[in-house]
């Protein structure tokens, strides 16, 4: 048996009598554990790894967690110990690759990660690894730059068939997207000298004595077999639900603690479809809380950030002056002044979180530090616009949400995003975001529409839930006014309009492109419709406009676009071509959607499309043919569509909507045929003769 470091026999030894639970006693090194007399053997490692199978039996997949083990002890004051235990199976070249190096993740503001042992299992026998080659690493950031680390350790060359086996232990607290308090990173010591230290009061979660987790139970490799086990002390009381699928679980108490465990078995490997929600939305989950309520939540968040919103002389003097080059003051429509001070954040805040000190988790950073950085996050910005509003005499405060994805009625952390509540009269708030609306003309991007989220008020909030935005508050008019010539040129103007969730796509085709390059980008625009393009002028709102939605006009001629096809002529719709399968102005229609659909398609916004061309024809020319156009009309997705001549014009129209930001599985196939209608539609060539007056 290979010698291992008195930390790891330490800690194995600690594994092996922690019976509390089966789960505990699954996280056990198997070899180590002798059978009862008349019992078959437990299983170990090896047999666990040979009953996993091979890539035969989990087509698709590179590796198979064969077996994953977390058992987590939580202390009166909310600091947590948790022994970790995972045995995980290469199956395929790419995992050999994939799987090569092992990686710790962590925030040394908030936890602590030490790795005990890992071996290579190979032909029943261990191969252990040098654990003091660990590396202790800054993590790649981008955006954020909060001092992050992730451990690292390079495995020696795997084999299909390889097992790779870990014990390691982490401290601090388990679920918490930002840290409390700035943390120097400790230097790697013995595991249990550092895990046990006495400085347990830098792992405090950020609700002194709580403790919070979302477990998911589904990864993207199948799993055998994965154990998640909590103990408490007796005084805690706990609240969990299992989502999105089933979870077993059990319950056993002592007279100092509880333990609840969870687990499953035989899971197959996420599914990985285009446009899917996150783990969290579609994984079996327990989310869990020791968090009386979301009131509670509400309360600590308010009074953990009560004192961050100082309102200085600077601040003052700049809102006025923010007010005055509005044409408003403080006695102003309120609604304007919010919408002004709101929209000064969201575009003079730059994006680009700095360590700051205290307060790189649920706190916070003072206003009058970011009015001078003029940078953050979007719980920086968030508290800068809270601050502007209340000195301009609005009551507002900060508040959570899940940008991307839900919050269930557990009040746990679940929590990936701040924004801001302006309370307009008692029990009536507002909500803003001056992080998602950059060249947006909402206060509120409608791509968070339907999010929960929580305030931090000082009567304390409930959970609460943004409002359903039906397709009209979405939408993108498009409307091409042209004259078709003798030789099948296409010559007009293509107007388009967009308000609500689209209105900041459409601004960002402008915003996006130096204006030196703005007329390739148009020209690459309406290249969809027609490679030989010509673009004249090009008029817009300005994208720092907020006065009105954005528009966008453009002159062009498309030579050739009628082709000449037997005795007559044939085109396509031109602004139907342009915007109909383009990713940021008609997002349902960009993908080429499967027959079959197992998961939910999360598109964040409903929408509008709202297509009309009208085409002068050359003297004699005419409709051909009345193209059929059957609408569809589904419960979550409709389309209709229409060409007719009027006079000496082609009028094509063209009106399709998305009801829902997200499609669920059982709404797959109506969703599909609409788009599938709209496609077709815009594919099917129109038929132009000569004849007639």
């Amino acid at each position: 048996m290979p010698k291992r470091t008195a930390a790891a026999r330490f800690f194995l030894k600690m594994v092996l009598i922690s019976a509390l639970t089966a789960a505990a006693a699954s996280a056990q090194l198997e070899r180590d554990r002798p059978a009862p007399p008349g019992e078959p053997p437990p299983p170990t490692a090896f047999t666990r790894l040979a009953d996993a199978g091979t890539v035969k039996d989990h087509p698709g997949a590179q590796r198979v967690i064969v077996l994953d083990v977390a058992v987590n002890r939580v202390q009166e004051n909310g600091v947590t110990y948790v022994d970790l235990y995972t045995l995980t199976k290469i199956l395929t070249a790419e995992g050999v690759r994939d799987g090569s190096v092992l990686e710790w993740p962590y925030d040394p503001r908030s936890s602590f990660v030490e790795v005990a042992e890992v071996n290579v299992v190979r032909d029943g026998s261990r191969i252990p690894v040098d654990v003091s080659r660990v590396l202790d690493l800054p993590a790649p950031q981008a955006a954020i730059y909060w001092q992050d680390r992730v451990k690292v350790l390079q495995l020696p060359r795997l084999r299909v068939g390889d097992g790779v086996e870990v014990v390691a232990m982490r401290k601090g607290y388990n679920y918490a997207l930002l840290a409390d308090d700035e943390a120097e990173t400790l230097p790697l010591r013995d595991a249990r000298q550092t895990i046990r230290a006495a400085d347990d009061d830098r792992y405090v979660p950020p609700m002194p004595g709580e403790y919070f987790d979302i477990v998911v139970m589904q990864a993207d490799a199948p799993i055998v077999e994965k154990r998640y086990s909590l103990v408490l002390p007796a005084s805690k009381r706990l609240i969990s639900r299992e989502y999105n699928g089933a979870v077993w679980s059990g319950t056993e108490y002592t007279d100092s603690t509880t333990t609840h465990t969870w687990w499953v078995e035989n899971v197959p490997a996420l599914p990985d479809e285009p446009r899917q929600p996150g783990e969290q939305d579609l994984a079996p989950k327990v989310v869990l809380s020791t968090a009386p309520s979301w009131q509670a939540k509400s309360k600590w968040f308010f009074d953990v950030n009560r004192g961050q919103f100082e309102v200085t002389h600077d601040i003052r003097a700049h809102v006025q002056q923010v007010l005055a080059e509005a044409g408003l003051t403080e006695r102003s429509d309120p609604m304007r002044v919010a919408k002004a001070l709101n929209h000064w954040v969201a575009q003079n805040i730059r994006y680009s979180g700095q360590t700051m000190g205290e307060g790189e988790g649920f706190t916070l950073h003072p206003s009058n530090v970011l009015f001078e950085y003029r940078s953050g996050v979007c719980k920086d910005i968030a508290s800068m616009s809270v601050t502007l509003l209340r000195a301009a005499g609005l009551d507002a405060y900060p508040a959570m949400t899940m940008a991307g994805s839900r919050i269930e009625d557990i009040p746990a952390d679940q929590f990936n995003h701040c924004v801001v509540a302006w309370e307009k009269s008692p029990g009536d708030f507002v909500m803003l975001d001056p992080t998602w609306v950059p060249f947006t003309n909402d206060i509120w991007s409608k791509l968070e529409n339907e999010q929960q989220y929580v305030i931090g008020h000082p009567d304390g909030a409930a959970l609460q839930e943004i409002r359903y935005s039906p397709p009209h508050e979405s939408p993108l008019v498009v409307r091409n006014r042209a004259a078709l010539r003798e030789d099948g040129t296409l010559a007009g103007t293509l107007r388009l309009e967009a308000g609500g969730a689209l209105d900041g796509r459409l601004r960002g085709l402008i915003n996006g492109s130096p204006k030196r390059s703005l007329a390739a980008g148009i020209a690459a625009l309406l290249g969809r419709a027609c490679e030989r393009v010509e673009i004249g002028a090009v008029q817009y709102r300005r994208p720092d406009d907020f006065t009105g939605d954005m528009w966008v006009e453009i002159a062009y001629e498309l030579p050739r676009y009628a082709l000449a096809v037997g005795d007559g002529y044939e085109l396509r719709p031109a602004a139907l071509a342009v915007v109909k399968d383009h990713g940021a102005l008609f997002r349902a229609g960009s993908t080429d959607w499967a027959p079959a659909r197992q998961t939910d398609i999360l598109l964040y916004n409903t929408q509008r499309l709202d297509v009309r061309e009208e085409i002068r024809l050359p003297r004699g020319w005419r409709l051909a043919d009345q193209p059929s156009c059957p609408p569809v009309d589904e419960t979550l997705a409709s389309f209709a569509g229409g060409v007719e001549q009027k006079d000496g014009s082609l009028v094509i129209t063209a009106l399709a909507e998305v009801k829902r930001r997200q499609i669920p599985p059982d709404h797959y196939a109506g969703f599909r045929k609409a788009i599938a209608g709209l496609d077709e539609f815009a594919a099917r060539p129109i038929r132009l003769g000569k004849g007639g007056k």
